[in-house]
């Protein structure tokens, strides 16, 4: 099988069609640049060039391996391009939760992009719970989560607050109602997110708190899906206030407090301790405490 310095002398022989020219091009001896086509022709069992007095001339065989060979070679300098531009290139693996997900990643990723073009980042939007496992399984290099997470595997900040706000229809009975308070959350039908979201762990870890069951009647991982669910008073939610910022439909829907009953959260930002703490996960970091 032909080396790549067989083939690059190869080349520069069929290009100068002279043994003394292609030897001066590569730096080499000019016996040694004989000695190297004429194990080629030994390998392939072909002749590649007619030998004249003075010149050389490809045969068919020969312009056929010069082809090839020119194609093997922009493969091998297209690989070698690849490898040097993957220097440049900084990787990030970034979880986000899901309300993570629907209101604040694009606008991180579109700053993350503007100041740090060579971070090159993928982003997987899952639940609290799933994305703990995913960093205790360095499946990710970093995670943005609203839920709290308690194994010491893994290192949590807090970076920025939200808060959770009760929806329901202007057709609901609490409409009519001046304040909510939690015993009207009694017996309440609830539109929830799915078991492992940090928004419902917080909602019912408070709930549960003040002894007062959540009975649930619909799950869902979509937020949009839950709110349109409300809108048509099938039941009532708990959501972050920050899909109340993202064009909420106040026409339809209520928003209010809970009294006595404060939902104020962090969004924590979180990494496996095991996991080195390099350049892209600190300018991540950097670019949503900016945000803040």
């Amino acid at each position: 099988m032909a080396t790549l310095k067989q083939l690059k002398t190869f080349i520069a022989v069929a290009e100068t069609l002279k043994m003394s020219e292609a030897a001066k091009k590569l730096y080499i001896s000019q016996p040694t640049v004989s000695q190297i086509i004429a194990d080629l022709e030994k390998e392939y069992n072909e002749i590649f060039f007619k030998r004249y007095p003075k010149r050389l001339e490809l045969t068919p065989m020969g312009r056929l391996f010069l082809e090839r060979a020119l194609n093997v070679m922009v493969s091998y300098e297209n690989l070698n391009q690849f490898m040097e531009n993957q220097k440049e290139i900084r990787p990030l693996r970034i979880g986000a939760t899901l309300t993570i997900g629907d209101t604040l990643i694009s606008d991180i990723l579109c700053l993350l992009k503007e100041k740090y073009p060579d971070i090159e980042a993928s982003v997987f939007i899952e639940n609290t719970k799933i994305l703990e496992h995913r960093l205790v399984h360095n499946e990710l290099d970093i995670a943005f989560v609203e839920g709290i997470i308690f194994n010491e595997k893994i290192v949590t900040e807090p970076v920025l607050e939200d808060s959770l706000q009760l929806i329901y229809s202007k057709e609901h009975p609490f409409s009519q109602k001046e304040c909510i308070h939690m015993e009207d959350l009694r017996n309440q039908s609830f539109i929830m997110r799915e078991i492992g979201s940090g928004t419902r762990s917080i909602f019912e870890n408070v709930m549960n708190l003040h002894h007062i069951p959540v009975h649930v009647t619909w799950e869902s991982y979509s937020a949009a899906a839950i709110i349109d669910a409300v809108k048509h008073n099938l039941g009532i939610a708990v959501i972050s206030a920050r899909y109340v910022k993202n064009g909420f439909d106040s026409d339809l829907l209520h928003i209010s407090p809970i009294k006595n009953m404060p939902l104020q959260r962090y969004f924590y930002i979180c990494y496996n301790k095991s996991h080195p703490v390099n350049s892209q996960m600190t300018d991540l970091i950097e670019v949503i405490k900016t945000m803040v």
